[in-house]
């Protein structure tokens, strides 16, 4: 995924859920935002549920900034009044949604190996049963007491020194859905005769207990690779879990890298893949190919195609390509180029879905280690039926990194590493609206009522260009 680290920033990815009809080509409905409740079966990082418009979103204003000592890459979750997130520096924190409020903070949760390129809670967590789950690039999961901090169980999920996770956790009837990825990436260019044999897995955990309930091998030794850095889809009247997966480390590539795949959400059972990009073996010490990961999660809509509606499933690639299937059979229906893939380039993050419309945006050839702005990002809008663009502005802004943007009604919010949020007309893509300069914004976009939610952070790995403070905005109307 990066260059000289590995997924860094959100590192999020949206949570993305399906619990039957969710877009259409011919619907105007959008669905529920998942900053509005959780979980939220229809999450598409899009509401028609929130405040925001093309009338109104120049009087977007910054409300709060509660600081944080180390990066934040954590998409705030937001739940009635309060807003959670987590650091690399092993801190959880518990915020009062309108004014910034401290209610509870769990410092050191985490022990972070700041010698590592990313570091404690660099993933997302999520909410569910009055319960805050987090998990770390180290490799423990924690579930805590969502109104007081305390911490109800904590378990190690790999026995790999150097695996955790830094996708978004999932929580849907009675399961908690972990993806689990590796530094070796970046530890492979670091040591002198490493050799990576971290292999990729997907966890099912009782959320009460935190015991393991199921688990997905998605490579068998002596082969390697192939983690799960972004977030996952659930067709919950299918029992059906989708999540896209990285690349294989040095060694024979294999089936389940840069791949969809569609699992039992009850047992882990495979019963669909389809791989994008074969042969892709790479390490930062030993790049031999692309290093076209998954960087954004599967997202669950439908479609009316030739006169019968389809449910589909649709994710971005770092090849810079949207691809979509069918959800049951995995049968490939459209894939679109959105931008210029590479190491940092290409998509990195989920679309927003509404209006029949899937808004997404591209880096071009992006080098993290390079400003923002010698990479702008393509913003495109597609059919959801078709894939075909209905509007396309390239080079718009600075580019971003591992993030989703969100659709407040007929706004498409986006943010940037050069620190702005940025604000385009959904029809047509004109901007309307920039925000004040505030550190790199790194994860993906909450928004919930008037007010949008969005973390900042600035990781040595950025390079010397990463400048301002780091902690969680809150941009609210006035």
């Amino acid at each position: 995924m990066l260059n000289n680290t590995r997924r860094t920033p959100s590192m999020r990815a949206s949570l993305v859920v399906c619990a039957g009809l969710l877009t259409c080509a011919t619907s105007s409905l959008l669905p529920v935002s998942p900053a509005m409740a959780d979980p939220d079966p229809r999450s598409q990082n899009a509401s028609r549920a929130t405040n925001i418009t093309t009338a109104n979103v120049n009087r977007l204003r910054r409300a709060w900034y509660v600081p944080t000592n180390d990066p934040c890459s954590h998409m705030p979750l937001v739940q009635g009044n309060r807003v959670y997130f987590a650091d690399w520096g092993g801190d959880v924190y518990c915020v009062d949604s309108r004014t910034g409020r401290q209610i509870w903070k769990k410092a050191g949760l985490e022990k972070p190996k700041k010698m590592w390129p990313w570091h404690g809670f660099a993933g997302t967590g999520a909410l569910g049963d009055g319960m805050l789950f987090e998990a770390s690039t180290e490799g423990n999961a924690f579930a805590l007491d969502a109104n007081t901090g305390r911490v109800i169980w904590k378990r190690r999920i790999t026995s790999d020194p150097h695996a955790g996770s830094i996708s978004q956790l999932f929580h849907h009837n009675g399961l908690l859905y972990i993806g689990l990825s590796s530094v070796e990436e970046a530890l492979d260019a670091k040591k002198s005769g490493f050799k990576p044999n971290f292999q990729g897995k997907v966890l099912a955990l009782n959320p009460r207990t935190g015991a393991t309930v199921w688990e997905r091998a998605l490579v068998t030794p002596p082969h390697n690779g192939v983690a799960v850095w972004s977030s996952f889809a659930l067709d919950a009247p299918a029992n059906t879990l989708y999540f896209t997966t990285g690349n294989n480390y040095p060694g024979q590539a294999t089936a389940l890298s840069d791949s969809i795949v569609a699992v039992d959400s009850r047992t882990g059972a495979v019963r669909w893949y389809r791989q994008t990009t074969p042969h892709d073996v790479w390490t930062k010490g030993n790049p031999k190919g692309p290093d076209y990961d998954f960087a954004g999660g599967p997202q669950l809509f439908e479609a009316t195609i030739n006169g019968r509606l389809r449910r589909l499933v649709g994710a971005g690639q770092k090849s810079g390509i949207f691809w979509v299937w069918d959800r049951v059979t995995g049968e490939p229906v459209w894939h679109t180029t959105i931008g210029y893939g590479a190491v940092d380039g290409g998509i990195h993050g989920e679309a927003s879905i509404g209006n029949g419309r899937i808004y997404v945006w591209s880096n071009n050839n992006y080098l993290h280690t390079m400003p923002p702005e010698k990479h702008p990002i393509n913003i495109k809008a597609l059919d959801t039926a078709t894939g075909r663009m209905i509007w396309s502005k390239n080079t718009m802004q600075p580019a971003w990194l591992n993030s989703a943007g969100f659709l407040s009604n007929d706004v498409y919010l986006v943010g940037s590493l050069d620190g702005r949020l940025r604000a385009y007309r959904a029809w047509d893509g004109k901007k309307l609206w920039v925000s004040q300069k505030q550190g790199p914004i790194v994860a993906s976009l909450a928004v919930a009522g008037n007010t949008v939610f969005f973390p900042t952070a600035k990781p040595k790995m950025f390079g010397k260009w990463a400048s301002g403070p780091q902690g969680v905005y809150a941009y609210t109307l006035r």
